[in-house]
């Protein structure tokens, strides 16, 4: 009873993450940035990582200064300290999920397959439930592995 509990109150905790920043993946989309501008690592690495502070500041030291939100960034910024963003994605420990995205990037599968679109998006939350029954629907679709050992490790 106590795992069952656990693992719906974390998936409850990331689906209605309340975020220090409201991040508009939208805007951003619009001006022509892609996921892998900003998340380095989704193309070569296991984890797509979430922006640093600084990787933000590389647009944002001269662009739209003066928006509510970009200030909140700068100040992260001048204080030296990293966006506190709360993770909407992820897979609870009890499921012992290894998810790698470089595998899905190479393959081909678009962001927006496992994480909604986000040319929509005006606030990171999540959009797409993620089980085993999802990833072994798409496996198939996509012919990939469907041996336990692929996700589970």
């Amino acid at each position: 009873m106590g795992g069952a509990w656990l693992i719906a109150a974390w998936a409850a905790t990331v689906m209605a993450a309340q975020q220090p920043i409201a991040f508009p993946h939208n805007t951003h989309m619009q001006l022509g940035l892609q996921c892998i501008d900003c998340h380095i690592g989704a193309d070569d690495r296991a984890a797509a990582g979430i922006p640093s502070v600084r990787k933000c500041m590389l647009c944002h030291a001269k662009l739209a200064r003066e928006k509510p939100e970009v200030k909140k960034v700068i100040e992260y910024a001048n204080k030296d300290i990293e966006i506190p963003w709360v993770r909407v994605y992820g897979f609870s420990p009890d499921a012992h999920v290894k998810f790698r995205h470089a595998p899905h990037y190479r393959a081909g599968i678009s962001c927006s397959t496992c994480h909604g679109d986000l040319t929509k998006a005006t606030v990171a939350e999540r959009t797409v439930t993620h089980n085993m029954g999802t990833c072994l629907t798409c496996h198939r679709q996509e012919q990939a592995s469907e041996d336990c050992a692929a996700c589970h490790f």
